[in-house]
């Protein structure tokens, strides 16, 4: 089984990561719905994949039972760091999704960016746990980083249109991050951090990049010490209707949202 992408420096980094990163708030607001929609029925048990405060802060919000499982005890320390509008009670796991064993069932299970983090071989095994902790009307809700299509990308027209289109509301890592992670991934569907980093450089030697965005990327891909799987959309979906009915497909209106759906899936 390979080895989690998660490391204390990353977390210190990641923190202050923006967008997409992290979800955006009109991500979470599509996470919330679902929240309210449960919770009108019934008390709600939600867990957490990772320790991403926006969807704490959004479920103590709404009074519901929060539960956190993430890799590192750590991680969810230095993420707990970042200020939350919402807190409350929370019952932390440190245990493997491939592996863990909480002793219950949730109403919901939240991701973000999951199982990303995680080796393409892993899926199989990671989708099982996540059936065998979901209650036969639960939904799992993840916002998935996926590439839309085979096309291969070129970072230079993308960097030419975010400077012509989004700069003024957007910095380059909220409206093309996910260009330059999932630039020339490897066979596996794993990302390819050197050779994004080599083109960035060829890039920024030719005054398309410009310097500050140059440094920003320097540090944010110094982190990546190991892979994350960066598929293509229409494969996941061939993964997740081995174990899941996919309810629905939500996209939000920034700029990496064709690169981020929302899926919603119940038990086959």
């Amino acid at each position: 089984m390979a080895t989690a992408n998660w490391q204390p420096t990353k977390a210190e980094f990641w923190k202050n990561l923006p967008s997409p990163a992290r979800p955006w708030p009109s991500e979470v607001a599509w996470f919330e719905e679902y929240v309210l929609e449960k919770k009108a029925l019934d008390p709600v048990d939600v867990l957490i994949l990772g320790s991403t405060v926006e969807f704490r802060s959004m479920c103590h919000k709404n009074g519901v039972s929060v539960h956190v499982v993430d890799f590192s005890k750590k991680f969810y320390d230095i993420l707990s760091e970042q200020p939350m509008e919402f807190t409350g009670p929370e019952t932390f796991y440190e245990e493997d999704w491939r592996t863990m064993e909480l002793g219950k069932q949730f109403d919901l299970i939240f991701g973000d960016w999951v199982p990303g983090v995680l080796h393409t071989k892993d899926y199989d095994v990671f989708f099982k746990n996540i059936l065998r902790h979901l209650k036969d009307d639960g939904l799992f809700i993840g916002r998935e980083c996926l590439r839309p299509n085979r096309s291969v990308v070129d970072l230079e027209p993308v960097l030419k249109e975010h400077y012509a289109k989004h700069a003024d509301k957007y910095s380059l890592y909220e409206s093309s991050m996910q260009f330059i992670y999932g630039f020339r991934p490897d066979a596996e569907n794993m990302w390819n951090i050197t050779a994004a980093q080599e083109e960035l450089e060829r890039l920024y030697a030719k005054g398309v990049l410009r310097a500050d965005d140059h440094d920003f990327f320097v540090r944010a891909l110094a982190i990546e010490k190991f892979p994350a799987s960066i598929m293509v959309q229409e494969d996941f979906d061939k993964e997740v209707a081995q174990y899941f009915i996919t309810l629905a497909k939500h996209h939000v209106a920034e700029p990496s949202s064709d690169w981020y759906p929302i899926y919603v899936l119940k038990k086959k």
